[in-house]
């Protein structure tokens, strides 16, 4: 059962402006730029906490059903700017932004926007897994309860279908009522993306999602980015420059300016961005230099 429509549509990415109107070079070639379909568009976003400014007219444009990878040293941005994806930053007291976000071209700071249903359609995964402390069934399900379903086939359909995805149903599916929080560390943040999952979204987020997992559960992890995006649009917060170059299709490097905001340097894909950088910071990081 379809928790909303299916609003997704695809558009060309043309080359985006600042607020003056004049273009950003992102440093990716304009022929590579305007053959990307666009899920979301981020227009000289900036975020504030009361007069600090954390991230600075940051303008980027992130592709439908790819992993895009935001890398940078500790403290440049990255996970505000992830942050800002879905309005989280309503959540963090004298916060405010400025400028756009687009899902499917449409502006989720413009007023009357539904933060609810932004955030069901741009689902969050974060750095250690939170389970629910509820059983494994019941943690899949607490999303499509709040939106109204109450079938328990339906119910069961949805947390079966959404455990399958994240490759976790064999593993869990004669024990569904145990706590979610009894399972090891890589099982609980499949059952925490088989959550996201269950309320249909558009787009993942995820917020170092392996950082605190061992080498085998960060691989499995690593595999299931593969699969949902072929499906799912996936943004990708990372301090680990080689999970970067093996899962993402598209890497964004951060930098802090002179003011300590955190400012777009280079995206590009991320084997040009890994192999051969037009930025001389970008290279000073992808090598190791610095960071």
């Amino acid at each position: 059962m379809n928790i909303a429509t299916n609003l997704s549509t695809t558009q060309s990415i043309s080359a985006p402006q600042t607020q003056t109107g004049a273009q950003v070079n992102l440093a990716v070639p304009k022929a590579q730029v305007t053959a990307l379909p666009a899920k979301m568009e981020l227009q000289a976003l900036s975020v504030f906490y009361n007069t600090f400014q954390a991230i600075a007219e940051i303008t980027l444009t992130i592709p439908a059903n790819q992993i895009t990878a935001i890398i940078g040293p500790s403290g440049c941005g990255k996970s505000t700017l992830l942050r800002a994806l879905n309005r989280m930053t309503d959540l963090t007291p004298n916060a405010h932004v400025e400028g756009a976000v687009t899902l499917d071209r449409e502006n989720i700071y413009a007023p009357g926007v539904d933060v609810v249903d932004i955030r069901r359609r741009i689902g969050m995964v974060f750095q250690r897994p939170n389970p629910f402390p509820m059983s494994i069934y019941e943690n899949v399900a607490y999303g499509p309860r709040l939106y109204g379903i109450r079938q328990r086939k339906v119910l069961d359909e949805i947390v079966e279908s959404s455990l399958q995805r994240v490759v976790l149903w064999d593993e869990v599916k004669d024990k569904l009522g145990q706590s979610g929080m009894a399972l090891s560390g890589g099982q609980q943040q499949r059952l925490c993306i088989a959550r996201a999952l269950a309320v249909e979204p558009d787009v993942i987020l995820m917020d170092e999602p392996a950082s605190a997992l061992d080498p085998i559960a960060t691989l499995k992890i690593e595999e299931l980015m593969q699969i949902l995006k072929n499906t799912y649009t996936i943004v990708i917060v990372t301090h680990n420059m080689q999970q970067a170059a093996r899962v993402s299709a598209y890497t964004a490097f951060m930098m802090i300016n002179q003011n300590r905001a955190g400012t777009l340097v280079e995206f590009g894909q991320t084997s040009q961005i890994f192999t051969n950088p037009r930025n001389k910071q970008t290279e000073a990081y992808v090598t190791g230099r610095f960071g």
